[in-house]
């Protein structure tokens, strides 16, 4: 299938006191509600700043969803005949961004997430922010998905530097890529600066008329495929519920991207199973400003997850300034700390956490509180400062043998 992908290769101009130019891959700013949005959103908008020392432009197709790019870019238009979103997507991965640096005389290539170009010959660092593919096998796909993430995974062999959120993905990384653990650095993300706690009492009353809610609030909005655990949410919700205000609601957002069963298995029949339908709300969709009054109404944020690369919506929560609840699994350690309360992924001791802090106003006071000291802890300017330091880190290395 990528047997005659061939990418663009140049040596890059770099001389003795110029500036070097960073090629930021800019694909994901059209997906903005996307984790790899997100990430790429937040980090040009840092990398855009100040830093005499790096000058950064943003590689990205030249189309109508980035008319609204702001700061230097290279615009570079994907050929007509590339009429399917994957073709059009897999020739601007390992074609058409190594065309657009070589436009923009990048000195260095960045790509923010799991898909670096095979061949190119200037540096590459690019961001893996979870192996998730390789460890679920329901998250593997198709035998053309498979194909790519050989294709990938071989791309992100040969970079000069690998950037991950956690030592937990870390850690996947060298043993399921075969990465050495010296090319990898842990640059933690962030919350977007909105998630505060200051909160709008009006956005908040009109969900809580609009979604019934007239009691405490369980919120949850981290996906709902398989391995966000959300059928163990519901059990111990409902073995939580008899101990708990009558008029609590379980408030699960979002909407499932697929209709594989196997990968986002359907909730209410769970729900229906355990006789709390009529007490969980499923909102389907909702946008990032309905996201945020949720976290600032919510008394509780459950993320019960069994795998998370980083964990970035039990931050924002904690942003928000509210108690979270968190399974502890994979990287949440490394977000929450002591920032939230961490339990064993398990129906049961989920339960007796959801009764303990739903049921005393003391320790949601504290848990509030130690939410937003860890959650200060993170910031997209650090994100930056790590990222700017992987840069001149992969400059100055020699390049990596194939």
């Amino acid at each position: 299938m990528y047997r005659n992908v061939r990418a663009v290769c140049y040596n890059p101009p770099i001389m003795s006191g110029a500036t070097p130019l960073i090629g930021l891959d800019g694909y994901f700013l059209s997906q903005p509600t996307t984790g790899s949005g997100q990430y790429t959103v937040n980090l040009w908008r840092e990398l855009a700043g100040h830093d005499h020392r790096l000058a950064s432009v943003l590689l990205c197709p030249a189309s109508r969803e980035y008319e609204r790019v702001k700061g230097p870019a290279e615009r570079l238009a994907v050929p007509a005949r590339l009429a399917a979103p994957r073709s059009r997507k897999l020739w601007w991965e390992q074609r058409g961004v190594l065309r657009a640096a070589q436009l923009a005389k990048a000195s260095l290539l960045h790509v923010p997430y799991f898909s670096a170009p095979r061949y190119a010959r200037l540096p590459v660092v690019t961001t893996i922010h979870d192996v998730i593919p390789l460890l679920f096998p329901e998250y593997g796909g198709s035998p053309a998905m498979q194909l790519y993430l050989r294709l990938v995974s071989a791309a992100a062999r040969r970079a000069r530097l690998v950037l991950t959120d956690s030592d937990c993905s870390r850690r996947d990384i060298v043993r399921l890529l075969g990465i050495p653990e010296a090319r990898i650095r842990v640059v933690p993300l962030a919350a977007d600066e909105r998630f505060t706690p200051d909160g709008d009492p009006e956005a908040e009353q009109t969900l809580r008329a609009r979604y019934g809610l007239n009691g405490p609030v369980i919120f949850n909005v981290g996906g709902l495929d398989v391995r966000k655990n959300l059928d163990l949410l519901i059990e111990a919700f409902a073995r939580a519920l008899p101990r708990l205000d009558p008029a609590t609601r379980l408030v699960i957002a979002g909407r499932a991207h697929s209709g594989n069963p196997r990968l986002y298995p359907p909730l209410e029949p769970i729900a229906r199973r355990w006789g709390v339908e009529q007490q969980i709300v499923f909102t389907g969709t909702i946008d990032d400003a309905e996201k945020i009054a949720f976290y600032r109404l919510a008394d509780l944020y459950a993320y019960p997850s069994r795998y998370e690369g980083f964990g970035l919506t039990p931050l924002e929560a904690m942003a928000c300034g509210t108690p979270v609840l968190c399974a502890d699994a994979s990287s949440l350690p490394e977000v929450v700390g002591s920032g939230g309360l961490l339990v064993e992924p398990k129906a049961e001791p989920f339960a007796a956490a959801l009764v303990m802090v739903l049921s005393d106003p003391e320790c949601r006071g504290d848990l509030a509180r130690r939410a937003l000291a860890q959650a200060r802890r993170f910031s997209w300017r650090q994100t930056a400062e790590l990222t700017r330091a992987a840069y001149r880190e992969a400059l100055a290395r020699p390049a990596t043998a194939a």
